[in-house]
């Protein structure tokens, strides 16, 4: 394989900063990451913990004083702090210079999401979340939990991008597709709020400009029009290469209105966020894109679009049953 060329997201330079760093699920993280790709934490932030060497990273009170000794090699964050503190986490990244934020945080007040989606927008900086799992690039590194304690199971390194509201859905996702041929270059779990501060739209320029990026799986669900969005930026142009989605949750037409399955951000309101309605607009967005009826179907979308294999399909006709009294 070829250097990986990463993106924002992700790349060789990522150098992260975990705030909240000692808490029982972020230390675990740290541990793994550091395990499978040493170097990618650069600092860990927890007030009254400063000089703690129970991590594999240097451990501050505050981001100040780990910028302050660190510098530029901090330059994401991964923010794993209670909803109500997500806010004041944020806006002190964006002030330290911080260019890439990751939140894993569930629960954080929208009214607090507005705020800093807002702060950020202006500043420049992107929030990916809340609720990502992070993101991973086999070659380069992993940011988060995404994949659980073995990538590799999933991620392997290839040509795909995939972009999922699901955490989960994203590494099953993966795992398809490299069973059946194809590996990974970048997965991203933008997290399932209602307001996603990294939308579809905002993250398909990143991936058109990438050439190592040869085909784009979009895992969508109801809820907001985050999907249509990315169905007009094919329309406009903006977007050319093969694009393979599929869109959770038509069932839920047949509810109430205004009832949540899943996650906050799954929600249909005013006869808006539909999953017929996302399917329409991406099926007439271009030539280069298709919508699976089921989810299996994503590989037939990709075959459809002509998207070279990475390496042999490993997948077989034959399932073998798991255990012997199974006929």
């Amino acid at each position: 394989m070829s250097k990986v060329i990463g993106t924002k997201y992700l790349n060789e330079k990522t150098g992260l900063v975990v705030i909240g760093a000692t808490g029982r699920e972020a230390s675990q993280v740290i541990k793994e990451s550091e395990s499978l790709y040493p170097g990618i934490v650069k600092a860990g932030v927890t007030p009254g913990k400063g000089g703690s060497d129970e991590l594999p990273c240097p451990i501050f009170n505050t981001l100040g004083e780990a910028k302050a000794k660190l510098g530029d090699a901090i330059n994401t964050a991964l923010v794993y702090v209670p909803g109500n503190s997500v806010a004041d986490a944020v806006m002190e990244c964006i002030g330290h210079g911080i260019a890439v934020i990751y939140i894993v945080t569930e629960h954080v007040p929208i009214r607090d999401t507005v705020k800093f989606y807002a702060y950020a927008k202006q500043k420049g900086v992107t929030i990916v979340g809340p609720t990502s799992l992070g993101c991973c690039v086999p070659g380069i590194g992993r940011i988060g939990a995404i994949g659980g304690k073995d990538p590799s199971a999933a991620f392997r390194q290839g040509s795909l991008a995939l972009i999922s509201k699901s955490g989960g859905l994203t590494t099953t996702t993966a795992e398809m597709f490299m069973r059946r041929g194809w590996g990974i270059h970048t997965a991203l779990a933008v997290g399932g709020d209602v307001i996603s501060c990294q939308t579809y739209a905002d993250i398909l320029p990143e991936f058109e400009a990438n050439p190592q990026i040869k085909g784009v799986v979009i895992l969508g669900e109801p809820g907001g029009s985050y999907e249509e969005q990315a169905a007009e930026l094919v329309k406009a142009g903006k977007f050319t290469k093969p694009l393979v989605a599929y869109i959770a949750g038509r069932f839920q037409e047949d509810m109430p209105d205004s009832v949540s399955f899943g996650h906050a951000g799954a929600i249909v309101e005013r006869g808006m966020g539909k999953a017929s309605d996302k399917i329409k607009a991406l099926q007439s967005a271009g030539k280069n894109v298709r919508v699976a009826d089921y989810y299996h179907n994503l590989i037939k979308g990709m075959e459809e679009l002509g998207v070279p294999r990475d390496f042999e399909d490993s997948s077989s006709d034959h399932v073998k049953p798991k255990y012997s009294t199974l006929k």
